[in-house]
């Protein structure tokens, strides 16, 4: 145990504040669930710089991808098995699961609008260029109707030292932004707090001890105040004790989570990129396993990101996304030190991310969870913020799905639904609807709906061609 003066003193060295702030409020416990039935998890890896339709078309398809700019889109629904199908090289890494793979193609989100990113609209469906989210996102929805010690867990590539971040992507609903760990070494003490050793086991405890100063001092603080503002105090209060009642959920999890707590290495303190995002992974896949939440969001890149560890040069993924295939281009122009052009190097790009999504989907079938495994009442969809390009209108966005929740999506299957404007037309809103009825919560409605489609084009339920 600490002094709150020693305790105070030394939070100047471990930032223990900090980890406290950010989930202040989010974070609460739900318990009561039968833990016998399998629960339903959902992974979202979400991407910048767009997922082209043409690099996640399996082989033979190719004649499906067109686009507005070669002559319009496909005006007819196309759905084929992958089973004698080779996936695109970029993908695969994704074969051996092949027979639980989804590709997506053909659905808009031109609700979202955007240059670059459509910020919060790339899992909510709705419009926003803000840093105020105006909506829920899908993955908030869910973490609300799912629950769980973590209702949502989101990490997130940022600049090297930083903590914690809201990126302008995830929302429990209107001014909601969620929380994203950018830090591994700060996510593992936070979740595996109560098995780790050493030096960093002592900042935990610190932690813990000002956080017992902090709520007995808010409590004395209230007792003071007039009745207008005990109130306001009471919202800080309360996520303060959330913490609290979070932390001795953890605490009688002990042993579950000393199995599955992964090892410390260099990728949780490193400065390279890419090994940063490797212990992202097998963070959500231990917290997964863990049964510390169900739902968890992972923003592999961001636009000043440079991919070291990739062998790509100095180019940012910014400067990526302008690249011209074995040309200069865009703002951020030259030839890659590598002499690769943007598609080529987008597909080592989508190689890397698709080589930690199957580490993850393996991690998740060796565990046997009721009469399959936890790969199988999940389901890791793979999309791009940017919609379909770098600088995308959002005719288009492609995903790739891994797995089906309890058999309730079609899986080992291409689905192209009509192309924009098309009788039969779907929007992303429809595959996030799908999502919340297979997590038995059921809408008919999600985000808000493209005005520019025609009334006739239907923007509501879910998205039946991949539902079984």
């Amino acid at each position: 145990m600490f002094s709150r003066r020693e305790a105070m003193k030394r939070l100047g060295v471990t930032g223990g504040a900090l980890a406290l702030a950010p989930f202040a409020g989010h974070a609460r416990a739900d318990a009561g669930k039968d833990v016998d039935q399998p629960a339903p998890r959902f992974v979202f890896v979400v991407r910048s710089n767009g997922v082209l339709a043409t690099e996640i078309q399996p082989e033979g398809l190719d004649r499906l991808v067109k686009t507005r700019a070669n002559g319009g889109y496909e005006k007819k629904l196309h759905e084929h098995t992958l089973a004698n199908r080779t996936l695109h090289k970029a993908m695969a890494a994704l074969e051996p699961f092949k027979e639980r793979v989804t590709i997506l193609q053909g659905m808009s989100g031109k609700m979202c609008r955007g240059s670059h990113a459509a910020g919060f609209g790339a899992l909510g469906a709705f419009a926003s260029q803000s840093a105020i989210p105006r909506l829920e996102t899908i993955d908030g929805a869910l973490a609300k109707a799912l629950g769980g010690v973590f209702p949502h867990l989101g990490f997130t590539m940022d600049n090297f030292g930083t903590l914690v971040t809201y990126p302008r992507l995830s929302a429990l609903g209107p001014k909601k932004t969620l929380p994203f760990y950018a830090d591994p070494m700060m996510a593992y003490r936070d979740l595996f707090g109560t098995v780790i050793q050493g030096a960093a086991r002592a900042e935990v405890d610190i932690d813990r001890n000002v956080l017992d100063f902090m709520i007995d001092d808010v409590k004395r603080y209230q007792k003071r105040l007039p009745a207008s503002q005990k109130e306001k105090l009471g919202h800080y209060l309360e996520g303060f004790e959330s913490l609290r009642l979070r932390q001795k959920r953890l605490e009688a999890m002990k042993a579950t989570l000393a199995k599955i707590a992964p090892e410390l290495n260099d990728s949780y303190t490193s400065q390279i990129e890419i090994e940063r995002v490797k212990a992202h992974f097998e963070l959500a896949g231990s917290a997964l396993i863990g049964g510390l939440s169900q739902v968890v969001t992972i923003r592999a890149e961001h636009m000043s990101m440079r991919l070291e560890g990739l062998g790509l040069g100095d180019k940012t993924v910014h400067g990526i996304g302008h690249m011209i295939e074995g040309q200069k281009g865009g703002n951020d122009g030259g030839p890659f030190a590598d002499g690769k052009g943007e598609f080529a190097t987008r597909a080592v790009i989508m190689d890397f991310h698709m080589q930690q999504i199957a580490k993850l989907a393996a991690r998740l079938d060796a565990v046997p969870e009721g009469d399959g495994t936890m790969l199988d009442n999940t389901v890791i969809l793979y999309l791009s913020d940017h919609g379909d390009r770098h600088h995308s209108k959002f005719y288009e966005w492609p995903m790739v799905a891994v797995g089906n929740v309890g058999k309730q999506f079609k899986v080992g299957r291409y689905i192209q639904v009509p192309g924009y404007g098309s009788v039969g037309h779907r929007t992303i809103a429809s595959l996030y609807t799908s999502l919340l009825h297979a997590a038995g919560h059921p809408r008919d409605t999600f985000g808000q709906p493209d005005m520019s489609l025609e009334a006739s084009i239907d923007q509501t339920g879910p998205l039946v061609e991949w539902m079984v």
